[in-house]
């Protein structure tokens, strides 16, 4: 089956017209998908952009029903949940149209259907009417633009010079178009550059199959110099599928954009703000800081600088103040006091403990049977109780019932079963017969008043050793700890970063490297830490594969 976009699997395709194509599709793990296709003008992509952050934000919240909404270079689609059971569609009330215009979506557009929780938007066409954008009033006529302190204008050779190489580029991926064909069994590897000017590796990009879009950038290096590609070299691909093609040309060349300033501002603020400037988001990194969750904490150029249009900013984003955690060890077998105290070291109060008595046959009175924090597992200690059961000791003689069967009993138990009654013992040493009481003189049921309760106990002449805990502290030497996760097929190249956590909270960035789908991330870390280490890891700053604990 041919895929889409490299994961998801096409059943049927069919063209809407204006360059709008519908694809029945399925997910990976084989659920049914909606995904229609947008081949864009350069006139609509400001407009798709806004378009797809209203839909991310409908998504979010919870009111619309998107897998997935992707914008890049030749690739521009919405991925729609389908439904077997689809339910009834949905009227659009006035409390759901107000929630659609805060999120900057036009509620005449959408489709809507009756979701287990209320209505959702199933289906958004795109258009200008779609998500219109209500920040921007139009203007009577463009003012005269102000002149910059130290911004070089174009000469008139200069200012020709740009055009000509914009308009050529421009031409090739033209011409490349006729290539573009979206879901197809073969794929290309993007090729590589080695050395070539941007004419020849456009030329080459286009002789593969495939479309090209350049985008021109400020820089020292020598005019027509590549300067990168997206998706860069050796990617696979399907065939006419866009790639970015970066190549320099002079700083006076290029016409310039003032970087805004998004200091304190939301990501999608951010993106919104960048994308009127004429500049492109870069890396997107997210640390833990005492600042909101997706606040902007630092940008790689300064407000108010200038740069050439297309330059990627790159953005330090807040993932709100780290959560204190705290872990509890495996309690089970301690004492109730042993227990409380580690507990309590642990940074639990006395008011996140309950203890709980059971009655429990194998387990010694006063001693935890069982609890509710899982041993040596980090959880946030704002919010975390711990929950023991503790078994309680056995229930005395009910005078009703008499005398109970007091087999397998020691001594003492035994004594402490048949109070009231006049008990003589009589010990054996047999290794043949278990431990304690072995025969008792008096049938079950019997009364005090039936006579006196003679006991066999058995006493075995070889006493069995008891085992003991034995605790060894490790030394500190320097070892390696391996680490390894299998990235699924499909997944774009993304930045992968493997972290490993100490029992005492100590997070260590041991690796970042780029990866996609197919691929291992594997490696070991060089530590003196003797004890377990927990390894987790990241993708584009999302957690991945679940963390690992290596002893």
């Amino acid at each position: 089956m041919p895929l889409l976009d490299g994961k998801y699997e096409i059943l049927a395709e069919r063209p809407l017209g204006e360059g709008v194509v519908r694809f029945d599709a399925t997910t990976a793990d084989g659920h049914p998908i909606r995904v229609v296709w947008y081949d864009l003008a350069p006139a609509d992509e400001t407009h798709f952009e806004r378009y797809r952050r209203g839909l991310r934000r409908l998504s979010r919240e919870g009111l619309a029903d998107v897998l997935d909404v992707v914008s890049r270079p030749g690739a521009r689609y919405v991925a729609w949940r389908e439904h077997h059971d689809d339910g009834a569609e949905a009227m659009l009330d006035p409390t759901f149209a107000a929630r659609l215009r805060d999120a900057g979506v036009a509620p005449e557009r959408a489709r809507l259907r009756m979701g287990p929780h209320g209505p959702l938007v199933a289906d958004l066409p795109f258009g200008a009417d779609s998500v219109p954008d209500t920040q921007r009033a139009p203007l009577a006529s463009a003012p005269e633009p102000r002149a910059r302190r130290g911004v070089p204008t174009l000469s008139d050779t200069a200012a020709s010079w740009a055009v000509a190489a914009g308009l050529a580029v421009l031409a090739l991926a033209l011409v490349a178009g006729g290539f573009a064909v979206r879901a197809n069994d073969r794929l290309i590897q993007v090729p590589d550059p080695g050395g070539a000017n941007a004419t020849t590796m456009a030329e080459r990009l286009v002789a593969s199959g495939l479309r090209v879009e350049g985008v021109a950038r400020a820089s020292d290096e020598p005019s027509g110099t590549v300067l990168g590609l997206d998706p860069e070299a050796g990617t696979p691909l399907r065939p006419g599928r866009a790639v970015r093609l970066v190549y320099a040309v002079s700083p006076g060349q290029v016409a310039p954009a003032t970087v805004p300033a998004l200091l304190g501002q939301s990501l999608a603020s951010a993106e919104a703000r960048l994308s009127e400037a004429g500049l492109d988001v870069g890396r997107v990194v997210r640390v833990y800081e005492r600042a909101p969750v997706d606040v902007v904490l630092a940008q790689s150029a300064a407000a108010g600088s200038v740069l050439g249009i297309g330059t990627p900013i790159d953005l330090l984003i807040s993932l709100g103040p780290p959560q204190e955690t705290t872990f509890v060890p495996d309690l089970v077998g301690l004492d109730e006091d042993d227990a409380r105290a580690l507990a309590l070291v642990a940074g639990l109060t006395d008011a996140a403990l309950v203890v709980e008595r059971v009655e429990a046959s194998e387990a010694e009175p006063g001693t935890v049977v069982s609890q509710s924090l899982a041993p040596y597992r980090r959880v946030p200690l704002d919010g975390a109780v711990l929950r023991l059961l503790v078994a309680e000791g056995r229930p005395g003689i009910d005078a009703a019932e008499g005398l109970p069967n007091l087999s397998g009993l020691s001594e003492a138990d035994a004594r402490a079963f048949a109070g009231g009654f006049d008990v003589r013992v009589e010990y054996v040493e047999d290794g043949m017969l278990p431990d304690g009481v072995v025969r008792q003189s008096l049938r079950p049921g019997s009364q005090p008043t039936d006579g006196a309760l003679t006991l066999t106990v058995n006493v075995r002449p070889v006493p069995i050793p008891v085992p003991t805990v034995q605790a060894q502290v490790r030394q500190p030497r320097l070892r390696d700890v391996p680490y390894l996760w299998l990235i699924e097929p499909g997944i774009p190249v993304q930045t992968a970063a493997v972290t490993a956590v100490t029992l005492d909270g100590v997070e260590t960035v041991v690796r970042t490297v780029q990866v996609r789908g197919g691929e291992r991330v594997e490696g070991t870390w060089l530590t003196t830490y003797p004890g377990p280490v927990r390894f987790e890891l990241t993708l584009n700053g999302e957690p991945y594969g679940g963390s690992q604990l290596v002893p």
